[in-house]
């Protein structure tokens, strides 16, 4: 696989991103799903699949006084995630562990669990054998799971979430009835934020976000619009794409 890089704006070029030419690229997804995460000043924040770094970077940038930790197993992505970090400045803020979160691994053994106030991640949307899988392989880890993968990810986020801490997922709608049953067995307060690309179609994406330990009922958010039907972003979302702003 080439790696080939682009050197892409996000936030309105406030944020500076290596991403490979031919494989996996954030986009829209990553910076929404940074949008959502309540964090505060002061918070314990851990990303599983952090990939280029973009969601953690959005959420440093948008929220000063975080400490951020991500896992990642993918050797590219891990160069890129520190590349961008470095190059950003967010070297205080945020570090990257080699860790594949589907795995039992040492390194993941030694870290001290319920320690973190969020835990949040782009899990894989597809399953192998049923969805067809991108021929580059880095567009096939991002986006390739298996039956078990949202069980695994969530019980990694339960894992790592203190008591009271959020989880927050951003994933394909399909995927909904498996998340709901998965966070409401072990969380509360679940939220959910589906995601429309412009009025009047279905949604595409969905936000997820529960409470771990909390006894809060179940709540459905209105949708986010990302486009109006000229296709321009709706003011809402072009205030969360360029100027960093919270959900």
């Amino acid at each position: 696989m080439s790696n080939e890089k682009t050197l892409d704006g996000f936030l309105g070029d406030k944020l500076k991103i290596f991403q490979l030419k031919n494989g996996y690229r954030a986009g829209h997804d990553a910076v929404i799903l940074a949008s959502s995460i309540t964090a505060k000043k002061g918070d314990n924040c851990l990303e599983l699949g952090i990939g280029s770094c973009v969601v953690s970077l959005c959420l440093a940038y948008r929220v000063k006084g975080i400490k951020i930790l991500g896992f990642e197993n993918n050797p590219s992505m891990l160069e890129i995630s520190n590349k961008n970090i470095e190059i950003n400045n967010f070297q205080e803020i945020i570090k990257v562990l080699n860790i594949d979160i589907e795995s039992n691994s040492e390194k993941m053994r030694e870290l001290k669990s319920h320690t973190f106030d969020h835990v949040y991640a782009n899990p894989p949307y597809f399953i192998r054998n049923i969805s067809s899988a991108p021929e580059n392989d880095n567009k096939k880890a991002a986006n390739i799971g298996n039956n078990e993968t949202l069980e695994t990810w969530i019980k990694k986020s339960l894992t790592f979430s203190k008591s009271g801490g959020k989880i927050t997922f951003i994933n394909h709608i399909n995927n909904l009835p498996e998340l709901l049953y998965l966070f409401s067995r072990k969380m509360g307060g679940v939220e959910v934020t589906p995601i429309f690309s412009k009025r009047n179609v279905q949604a595409s994406r969905v936000i997820i976000t529960g409470v771990r330990d909390s006894k809060k009922a179940l709540k459905f958010n209105n949708g986010l619009i990302l486009n109006n039907n000229n296709g321009t972003p709706t003011r809402r979302v072009e205030n969360i794409l360029r100027n960093g702003a919270a959900l």
